[in-house]
C-alpha cells in the first residue's frame, strides 16, 4: 500500500571466514542484494546472532577458537536456526570432512577456491525455499502447538471466504445519470486487500463517491477497510458534514488501533443534476487527476492530511464544478509505483498519458484498458490497486 519501498526488506547473510580475502570477496559480492554481516570465528558468529537473525550462513570449516563443525553444531541448537540454510566453506575437498559437515547440520558444502558465480546461484536457491518455510513456521506458531493440516486448510479457505466477502462489498453497479458515466475496480495484491471504493445514494440526485488506502496489506487492512467504509456510511446517515466524518474516522483510529495504522482517503459529494462536488474532502490521498476535453491536465488538491497519524489536525473541504467533458481519475498508488524491475516504476507521467489516449472511451471501458496496460507493464503486483473513474457528459 502506501510506501511500497519501506516495506521491503532484504534477506540476511552472516559470513564467518577468517581469511580476510574471502569475507571481503563475498561481502562485496553479496552486499547490493542482501544484508550481511561478516564474523571473524565461530565465537564472534555466536555473539552476532543475538542481534543480527540471518536467513543464511556462509560458514567457512577451519577456523581458530571455534571451528565451522562446532558452529553449526551450536547454531542447530538455537531454536531460530534449526532450519536456517548452512553452506559450508573449505579448502579441504576430503570427502569425510563432508560428512562431518552434513553430519552436524550444514546443508550444502562449498570447496575453496570457488566459482562467485555458482555460489550465489546456490545461495538464491535455499535462500528461496527458506522463505517459505519460514512463512509456514510462523503460520504454524501463530496457529497453535496443535495444528494440523487441516487447520491449515482451513484457514485458507477463510481467507477465500474473506475475499469473496471484500470484493461482494465493493459496489458492481453505479449510479445511473444522464450527465455522468462511472466505472471503478478493485484489485488486490494479496487475498485481500486494504484499498477500497464505495458510491454511496445520497439526497435526491446526490451520491457520496469514495476512495481509500490503508496502510499496509493483507488481513489487517483489510480490517481496517471494512471498518472504516462501515463508519463513513453511519455517520452519512446521520447527516454529518463530511469534515465531520473524517476527524471521528481519525479519532478512531488513533484511540482504537493505534499501530502506526493511517488511511488516506478522498471523498465527495456529487450532485449529478448540477454537475458539481458540492463538498469534497481529501485526506492525504493522491490528488486526482482531472482531463479536460482539451487533454489539459489538472488535479483536486489535498485538503487535510491522512487520518490516523496525528490527533489535532485541521480538515477542510473544497468543491469543484465539472465542466462537459471533464474526466476524474480517482486512483491508489499501487498503480504509479507499479514497479517493472528495480527503480522502474509505471509512473505518474505514464499514467496520465494512458488516460489522455483513452479519454474518448466510457469510464468501465477505461479501467478495462488500463488494466490490461498494468498487466503488461509488469507482474509484480506488490500494493492494491484500485480506480474510481467518473465522467461528464456533454448533454
Amino acid at each position: 500500500m502506501i510506501s511500497k519501498s519501506a516495506s521491503v526488506k532484504k534477506q540476511k547473510i552472516l559470513i564467518v571466514d577468517d581469511e580476510e580475502v574471502f569475507r571481503k570477496l563475498l561481502f562485496s559480492k553479496l552486499k547490493d542484494g542482501y544484508e550481511v554481516e561478516i564474523a571473524f570465528d565461530g565465537v564472534e558468529a555466536l555473539k552476532k546472532v543475538k542481534y543480527f537473525k540471518a536467513d543464511l550462513f556462509l560458514v567457512d570449516r577451519m577456523m581458530p577458537n571455534m571451528n565451522g563443525v562446532e558452529l553449526i553444531k551450536n547454531l542447530r541448537q538455537i531454536p531460530e536456526f534449526t532450519g536456517t540454510p548452512i553452506i559450508m566453506l573449505t579448502a579441504r575437498d576430503q570427502i569425510k570432512d563432508k560428512v562431518q559437515g552434513f553430519e552436524v547440520g550444514a546443508d550444502d558444502y562449498v570447496t575453496k577456491p570457488f566459482n562467485l558465480l555458482e555460489l550465489t546461484s546456490r545461495i538464491e536457491s535455499f535462500l528461496k525455499k527458506s522463505k517459505k518455510t519460514k512463512y509456514v513456521s510462523t503460520l504454524l506458531s501463530t496457529l497453535g502447538n496443535d495444528a494440523s493440516e487441516a487447520d491449515i486448510d482451513l484457514l485458507g479457505h477463510d481467507l477465500k471466504a474473506a475475499s469473496t466477502i471484500q470484493l461482494n462489498l465493493m459496489p458492481s453497479s453505479f449510479p445511473q445519470n444522464d450527465k455522468f458515466d462511472f466505472g471503478a475496480r478493485m484489485i488486490p495484491a494479496k487475498i485481500v486487500g486494504g484499498d477500497f471504493y464505495d458510491f454511496i445514494p445520497f439526497e435526491n440526485d446526490k451520491v457520496v463517491i469514495c476512495l481509500g488506502d490503508v496502510s499496509g496489506k493483507g488481513i489487517t487492512a483489510a480490517l481496517l477497510m471494512i471498518m472504516i467504509r462501515t463508519i463513513i456510511r453511519v455517520l452519512l446517515a446521520e447527516k454529518l458534514p463530511l469534515v465531520d466524518i473524517c476527524q471521528k474516522i481519525n479519532a478512531m483510529l488513533i484511540r482504537d488501533v493505534g499501530m502506526g495504522k493511517f488511511v488516506t482517503m478522498f471523498i465527495g459529494i456529487l450532485n449529478m443534476e448540477t454537475g458539481r462536488f458540492e463538498s469534497y474532502v481529501n485526506a492525504g490521498h493522491l490528488p486526482p487527476y482531472i482531463i479536460k476535453e482539451n487533454m489539459s491536465v489538472t488535479s483536486l488538491d489535498t485538503t487535510a492530511p491522512f487520518l490516523g497519524a496525528f490527533p489535532d489536525i485541521e480538515i477542510t473541504a473544497s468543491s469543484y464544478c465539472f465542466d462537459k467533458g471533464d474526466f476524474l481519475a480517482i486512483y491508489t498508488d499501487g498503480i504509479t509505483e507499479l514497479e517493472q524491475e528495480s527503480n522502474v516504476f509505471f509512473g505518474e507521467e505514464k499514467f496520465i498519458e494512458l488516460l489522455k489516449r483513452l479519454y474518448k472511451l466510457a469510464p468501465e471501458e477505461i479501467i478495462e484498458k488500463t488494466v490490461e496496460e498494468l498487466n503488461s507493464f509488469s507482474s509484480n503486483k506488490s500494493d492494491d490497486v484500485t480506480l474510481v473513474f467518473i465522467k461528464r457528459n456533454n448533454k
